[in-house]
């Protein structure tokens, strides 16, 4: 379930990041700028962009990685939890 998540987080990431450099190229090639002026400006505001998706990228793995520790701690509580459990009826008081 949790990759589940994260598939959509990047798949939502990633259709963000696609929509938004066809959108900024559609806008730049019909903006009235010469052709050199657009192509730099275009240059300009997709290195904006890849910045942008690599923060966005950096909080996810962070998120992910969160995620995992608690998921871990959950995991041993759960284990210690059940090997009580276990000694509490193999030596009933």
């Amino acid at each position: 379930m949790c990759e589940e998540n994260s598939s959509r987080v990047c798949g939502c990431l990633t259709a963000f990041a696609i929509g938004a450099l066809v959108g900024a190229g559609v806008a730049l090639l019909f903006a009235p700028h010469s052709g050199k002026e657009t192509r730099e400006l275009l240059a300009q505001k997709a290195h904006e962009l890849k910045e942008k998706a690599g923060d966005i990228i950096d909080k996810a793995k962070e998120k992910i990685t969160e995620k995992k520790t608690d998921i871990a701690a959950a995991v041993a509580a759960g284990k210690e939890a059940m090997r009580e459990q276990r000694e509490k009826r193999s030596n009933p008081v």
